[in-house]
């Protein structure tokens, strides 16, 4: 049975005075897990090889894209190395639980599954997606090997530490269709997978689901079209859906890329597109199970907010479905199960004065209909004017924020060096169901210059994880384990003068032996 929650508006007083009595000191702080700092550790990409598979020392150029788990217990980034043109590329597997990482795949390799010299080139632009099972598909573009073979879509159904038995090629470019209808006199039933299929993710019973703006041998009025195991159930200039009322039926004459996904039991699927209105001012929509719930042009269940364009939106397993997009006249709107959460001009959460600006950066939502919002506030001071929200009750992070990188003595900022430039990654926020965001930010020093690589490329980012629960109160516990001993002592000498100071040594000595399990 599917169940849909009711979107996390506010919480009233009760939240409020829950949060101001909890204080600063329980909140939980931004940890960062990779940088682009060549100085620093945390710019040193694990598991990196060169195309004999020996390692290499080498460091992040670009971090570029976060799938997480389910369950939250696994995730994937997709960044770029140092290392020469055809070996950048790369996909990390890490594990929540110590944020341990190893090379999943990384250009140059050989595509496990694949014919002989057949490696790796780069990876699709929306990655995949993992189910309920761990499994993860994805699709990856390769070459060597057969030259018209070479999109592939690869299921991994593996641990944490991935063999090359664990990877399976179930599509590649050259397979066979079925479900599609060419436009006459063309025949149907010869078409085949293209050079671009995406919005590749999959099912709890091993299905595939796949969206394809290339597919050969058919009019290009005819794609694309969305597949499950290749079988297509949804194509453009063929099928219908139905629109906001339920009733009117509506051609479906486009499908975005990289917007079809299914809840893992299969039971629900979402999708942008365009219908045929006969007009292109109300022609945008969001699918939701083959009808309408997002219209350009319509308003917003009884908000008075008319959506202009849509931007993006994605669903949880438990069907939970999020997006955001514009409004008409100006200003951006937020949307969980088709009510309004959050647009331009509404407090950026219960109780507070500052509100939303224009700007919606990044918006994700987990399972239990939680959700946190990335964006521009009307804040006056560029340098703090976006925010990182959870569920309209507190800020998580703020633009300008301090955060720890041991051997920078504090000099460390989530932002740019010029405030005028976005200080987070656009749609690059994950929310778990147990209440840990992964996001990718910029940093940059007191003195405003940007924390990047080097040489200088794209955005100065990292890549954080934040704990969004209560944290618990246990002074002088600097590694985290809940107990004050020779570890935390040794973690504060460790980098004293750096990250910690006479204070935190202080807490350590006066708190000594103390166990807050």
């Amino acid at each position: 049975m599917q169940h849909h929650h009711t979107p996390r508006i506010g919480r009233g007083f009760a939240a409020a005075a829950l949060v101001c009595f909890a204080g600063a000191a329980l909140a939980n702080d931004p940890e960062i897990i990779f940088t682009k700092i060549a100085t620093h550790p945390s710019s040193i990409v694990p598991g990196a090889v060169d195309p004999n598979g020996d390692p290499v020392n080498t460091n992040w150029r670009a971090l570029e894209r976060i799938i997480v788990s389910p369950d939250g217990s696994r995730w994937i980034l997709k960044g770029r190395t140092q290392q020469a043109t055809l070996e950048e590329n790369i996909m990390l597997l890490g594990s929540d639980a110590d944020l341990s990482t190893v090379n999943f795949a990384q250009e140059g390799l050989p595509i496990p599954d694949g014919v002989a010299g057949e490696v790796y080139d780069f990876f699709g632009s929306g990655l995949g997606r993992f189910n309920l099972n761990n499994q993860f598909a994805y699709s990856a573009r390769a070459r060597g090997g057969v030259n018209s073979v070479f999109q592939k879509v690869i299921v991994y159904s593996g641990g944490l530490v991935p063999t090359p038995a664990d990877f399976e090629i179930v599509t590649q470019m050259g397979d066979p269709y079925t479900g599609l209808i060419d436009s006459p006199p063309n025949p149907s039933g010869d078409e085949l997978v293209g050079n671009s299929i995406g919005s590749i993710h999959i099912l709890d019973n091993g299905t595939v689901g796949a969206h394809d703006a290339t597919i050969q041998n058919i009019n290009s009025l005819r794609r694309p079209a969305l597949f499950y195991d290749n079988d297509s159930f949804l194509q453009r200039g063929v099928d219908t859906v139905l629109g906001l009322d339920g009733v009117t039926v509506f051609l479906v004459t486009n499908l975005s890329g990289n917007t079809f996904y299914t809840t893992p039991d299969g039971q629900r699927w979402i999708a942008l597109g365009t219908i045929d209105t006969g007009s292109t001012a109300n022609n945008s929509v969001l699918l939701l199970n083959g009808q309408v719930v997002l219209q350009q042009g319509s308003e917003i269940g009884t908000t008075g907010v008319i959506v202009n364009a849509i931007f993006t939106a994605n669903i949880a397993s438990s069907g939970d479905w999020y997006a955001r997009g514009s409004i008409a006249g100006g200003g951006v709107w937020a949307v969980v199960n088709g009510a309004l959460v959050a647009r331009t001009g509404s407090p950026i959460h219960d109780g507070a004065t500052e509100t939303w600006g224009t700007s919606f950066l990044s918006f994700d939502g987990n399972a239990n209909g939680e959700w946190v919002l990335v964006g521009t506030t009307d804040n006056p001071d560029p340098a703090l004017d976006t925010v990182m929200v959870l569920n309209d009750e507190r800020v998580l992070v703020r633009e300008g924020d301090q955060v720890d990188l041991p051997g920078f003595a504090d000099d460390v900022f989530i932002g740019r060096g010029n405030p005028a430039v976005a200080a987070f990654s656009a749609n690059e926020t994950v929310l778990t169901n147990d209440g840990i965001v992964y996001f990718i930010a910029s940093i940059h020093d007191g003195a405003g210059n940007d924390y990047n690589s080097t040489p200088a490329f794209a955005t100065p980012q990292a890549f954080f994880r934040l704990d969004t629960n209560p944290a618990v109160a246990c002074p002088g516990d600097f590694n985290g384990d809940n107990v004050v001993d020779f570890a935390d002592l040794s973690e504060v000498l460790g980098d004293f003068g750096g990250a910690y100071d006479f204070n935190d040594l202080s807490l350590v000595l006066s708190n000594f032996g103390a166990d807050c399990n």
